[in-house]
């Protein structure tokens, strides 16, 4: 069975919430759909679109990005996110910029 876009984004806004949670971080409910339209499906980390047909693991899919790094303490929230390339967040790890 394949799921579905909507699915999909609301598994992943799951899991992610769920791993914030556990690192015992702030935590708002969102789909990472809002945070990609928010910055125009741009990765906000090299500047160049993002294509939302790549899915994981593709290292050009798209992929939330923590400005501060959960791993450091930051919060799982809006404000706190940006849309990436997986290979661009991937590469950043877990520095604060």
């Amino acid at each position: 069975m394949t799921l579905s876009d909507d699915e999909r984004d609301r598994n992943r806004a799951r899991n992610q919430r769920r791993r914030a949670v556990l690192a015992g971080a702030d935590a708002e409910e969102f789909r990472p759909s809002e945070i990609y339209r928010r910055e125009g499906w741009v990765c906000q980390l090299c500047g160049r679109p993002i294509d939302p047909t790549l899915r994981f693991p593709d290292p050009w899919s798209a992929s939330l990005d923590h400005v501060i790094p959960i791993s450091l303490g930051g919060p799982h929230t809006r404000a706190n996110t940006r849309a990436s390339h997986l290979h661009c967040n991937s590469s950043r790890g877990n520095r604060v910029e």
